[in-house]
């Protein structure tokens, strides 16, 4: 049976290869916030239970059974913040922290349920499927918003997993209702990296490092 902390490391790898980053021992350890000496440690149980293989170059990748228990525990943690605004009517930018507590406590009957009521291709609050797909099985219609065009109508797909622990970051979307479904344009990038926004019949603006974490589509 794999510890709270072997599934919270292999859930970070999944979700860092999720954004496309390639994972590396340190950019684990700043994610987590933890120290480089305990990722070390964590990653030697989790390659003696072949669930990551680390290549020469140090690079980490999950191995298919790492894959499946990496998204076993990514799918019950976006069923349980689906659960918590559909049912529970919580703000979706404050279901994160709930959802870490209640992901561990779901059973696989539990969470069968829970697929048949919102539906197996259903997404979480933030948009991100409930079972996870990497860069290299996903549609290429889905791009950064920082990578967008001037005077570009778009609609937001999904806002990336590794940044919904920033409370600031969704509370100001939030404050715009920037949201998954959301339509959108982008009306002019600046010089110092800032984006212009439209959304609904008010402007507003990101940095372009905030842009790269709001994933969207033309429309």
């Amino acid at each position: 049976m794999a510890t709270i902390a072997s599934e919270n490391l292999l859930k970070a790898i999944l979700e860092l290869n999720e954004n496309g980053e390639e994972v590396i021992a340190a950019r684990l350890a700043e994610f987590l916030r933890i120290s480089s000496a305990a990722v070390s440690m964590a990653l030697k149980r989790l390659q003696k239970k072949g669930h990551v293989r680390i290549s020469n170059k140090r690079s980490i990748h999950l191995t298919p059974e790492g894959f499946r228990t990496a998204s076993a525990l990514v799918r019950r943690h976006r069923l349980a913040e689906r659960l918590l605004t559909d049912i529970l009517h919580m703000p979706w930018e404050k279901v994160h922290d709930e959802a870490e507590k209640l992901e561990h406590a779901i059973s696989p009957e539990l969470e069968k349920r829970m697929l048949e009521l919102f539906g197996e291709r259903g997404t979480c609050p933030h948009g991100s499927p409930f079972t996870p797909a990497l860069p290299s099985k996903r549609g290429s219609r889905c791009f950064p918003l920082a990578e967008a065009s001037e005077n570009t109508r778009l609609r937001v797909v999904r806002i990336a997993e590794l940044y919904e622990k920033e409370k600031d970051f969704l509370n100001s979307l939030a404050a715009v209702r920037l949201l998954p479904g959301s339509h959108l344009t982008l009306l002019r990038k600046t010089f110092d990296g800032i984006l212009e926004l439209r959304v609904g019949d008010r402007k507003t603006a990101f940095s372009t490092e905030s842009g790269s974490r709001i994933w969207v589509e033309n429309v």
